[in-house]
């Protein structure tokens, strides 16, 4: 396998080459338009994403790809920072050709976005990319209010009010302040950036804020982690939601916020919230709390 890297600010992985629609030829080009893919697209068409099985997941401007084959312009890839049952060695899907570029060497040291998302400058000090919540960029240079850093498709500016050195605390409480920060944000299946993320990917890309590297999906998140009682949980758990009132599969994920409330991305046509669990289905459908506050033996799964 080839090892390459995501080269746009946000790189969707598709369940196969056919599964984009007209709709999304914004999305597959070198030059994304991906804000304004988001702005056009109606319930249905967000809808269609999950019901149509057409997107698996995402990944983010520098990010690690395996390439299995290359396919015309397409490439068959894994995503290694993304553990899952579905492949050991990351999430398998496919990504246009034309949205990835050979790996660069590793940084020295390395910033990370803390903002939901956060304008990326260029040299002349334009307006050039927005990025996600979560992305990693090389250190060129610091100054007193802009850091100079390198990216897949250049030397670029971004504000030091809008990155963070090393990860943050690795508390619940510090899991909940960084989940916080997304309130109202809408919900977008296979959505793993400051744009819009799903259930998993909410909760997969607030750990990994915390240098703790979770599986990407719920089903599999409940496999690890550590066992806690669901009468007792913790501010930071996950709680794992199953069908038929908790005795089927899982569904669903959220993270406890306290007092009986929970936080969590809900599903299309919603934004992320914090609500009570009393008096809801999930409520019902509550089955497994899992807390990831030490390295989690995903590989295990």
């Amino acid at each position: 396998m080839k090892e390459a890297q995501a080269a746009e600010p946000v790189v969707t992985l598709w369940t196969s080459k056919d599964s984009p629609r007209a709709i999304d030829e914004k999305i597959i080009c070198a030059t994304s338009c991906y804000e304004e893919w988001l702005e056009q697209l109606s319930y249905n068409e967000r809808l269609a994403l999950c019901t149509e099985n057409r997107v698996q997941s995402q990944v983010l401007f520098g990010e690690a790809v395996l390439i299995v084959q290359e396919v015309g312009k397409w490439a068959e890839v894994l995503l290694p920072n993304q553990p899952t049952t579905k492949h050991k060695e990351g999430y398998p899907g496919w990504i246009p050709l034309c949205q990835l570029q050979e790996k660069s060497p590793p940084a020295m040291k390395t910033v990370r976005i803390s903002s939901t998302v956060a304008p990326l400058f260029t040299e002349k000090h334009q307006k050039w990319l927005t990025l996600s919540f979560g992305t990693e960029l090389a250190v060129v240079e610091v100054e007193e209010y802009v850091i100079h850093v390198d990216t897949p498709l250049g030397t670029g500016i971004v504000k030091r009010t809008d990155i963070e050195e090393g990860p943050r605390e690795r508390t619940g409480e510090a899991l909940l302040k960084s989940a916080r920060q997304f309130i109202g944000l809408p919900y977008l299946w296979g959505g793993m950036s400051g744009f819009g993320f799903d259930c998993s990917g909410f909760v997969y890309a607030i750990h990994r804020a915390s240098g703790i590297l979770i599986p990407r999906d719920a089903s599999n998140q409940v496999l690890t982690g550590e066992i806690v009682d669901t009468s007792r949980p913790a501010i930071g758990d996950l709680l794992y939601f199953g069908h038929d009132n908790g005795t089927g599969a899982i569904h669903h994920v959220a993270m406890y916020a306290g007092n009986g409330e929970m936080i969590h991305a809900p599903k299309t046509g919603k934004t992320v919230e914090q609500i009570p669990l009393a008096g809801t289905i999930y409520e019902k459908e509550l089955c497994a709390v899992r807390r990831f506050l030490s390295a989690p033996s995903w590989r295990d799964i």
